[in-house]
């Protein structure tokens, strides 16, 4: 008896895809990487200009800059993470893909991870598969480090289908990594074996 294929279904709202979004970068060492960068530079900025303002005899202006530079570097993190929220907002507003919001389905099967919608179907190769992680109520389920798929837990309606996902899940993964690893990793590169 053939296995039934293991499925989520959800919807995809502008404001989910803002929020998965988000959770993405408050999780990828760049933005980690880019808000340290900005914190250390907007530090050494106000002790350089706190101290050419002490030399140049402006002690106002070096108690000005002394005073405020520690907050400005303690709130540039929610600032930029405020300014992140907004940016995507505004993308989910103005549209990202034709069809990436409203119905969403994704199957387990044998050949790979089926995603369809009202206006795609595309089918990702279990040895694509980087890597999957859960957060913010979401899968991750990462093709490269910023390129992902976010399926909701809530796609699933009990325990048991998301357990009959997830096994089926992992066992095509594990099936098929061994028989990807000498696949082709750019477009019209041959892969080992098929010179």
């Amino acid at each position: 008896m053939e296995r039934p294929v293991p499925a989520a279904d959800f919807e995809l709202t502008p404001e989910d895809w803002e929020e998965v979004n988000l959770a993405h970068l408050l999780e990828s060492p760049l933005y980690a990487e880019a808000t340290t960068n900005s914190r250390v530079i907007g530090g050494l900025l106000f002790a350089t200009l706190a101290v050419f303002s002490a030399v140049v005899g402006s002690m106002t202006g070096a108690l000005m800059f002394a005073i405020t530079g520690p907050p400005f570097v303690y709130f540039l993190g929610p600032l930029q993470r405020k300014a992140q929220r907004n940016s995507l907002k505004k993308l989910g507003k103005e549209g990202v893909s034709n069809g990436l919001f409203g119905h969403h389905r994704i199957e387990a099967r044998e050949d790979g991870l089926f995603h369809s919608t009202h206006a795609y179907e595309t089918l990702i190769r279990w040895h694509a598969i980087d890597d999957v992680r859960e957060m913010d109520g979401h899968f991750f389920v990462y093709t490269g480090p910023n390129a992902f798929l976010p399926i909701p837990v809530t796609a699933f309606p009990d325990s048991d289908s998301l357990r009959a996902f997830s096994d089926a899940f992992h066992e095509y993964r594990a099936r098929h990594r061994e028989i990807g690893a000498g696949a082709p990793s750019q477009p019209g590169e041959v892969a080992a074996g098929d010179a």
